[in-house]
């Protein structure tokens, strides 16, 4: 019987799904980038409320897609993800904005470093992989 260890830690047959848990991770970070990328398009709409998707530890805890889904009825349609809405009291301008650019530009800066940080990992992973197969296209 052969021993299915290896093939179970990447292929998710009775073991951790590593390369399907770094597609989500990547779809979850793309998801960030959308909303915050809204947020900052926002900026000047009176009554914006900054958005941000649910923390990725959602998506690992049992949720199938990182999607977006509706903050209000008149909204987007529910596609099962996880959109709130943060309001920080004293944060509005006389408009009723709610976007501070700061605070988002900040916040794609840390997507963009892990969106970075996901892809190196995912790289040598697949090239750590492709030298244990004894693949040469280095």
């Amino acid at each position: 019987m052969p021993d299915n260890s290896f093939n179970s830690s990447i292929g998710g047959v009775g073991g951790t799904d590593l390369l399907s848990l770094a597609e989500r991770r990547m779809k979850w970070l793309q998801n960030r980038e959308s909303v915050l990328a809204g947020n900052v398009a926002n900026a000047n709409t009176p009554g914006y409320v900054s958005k941000d998707i649910s923390p990725f530890q959602g998506v690992v805890e049992g949720q199938s897609d990182p999607g977006l889904a509706k903050t209000s009825p008149m909204h987007m349609s529910d596609d099962g993800g996880s959109t709130r809405s943060q309001h920080i009291p004293g944060s509005s301008s006389l408009d009723g904005n709610h976007v501070v650019l700061e605070d988002e530009l900040g916040k794609i800066a840390d997507t963009n470093d892990q969106q970075r940080f996901a892809t190196t990992v995912y790289g040598r992973y697949m090239s750590m992989y492709s030298t244990a197969l004894g693949s040469s296209s280095q």
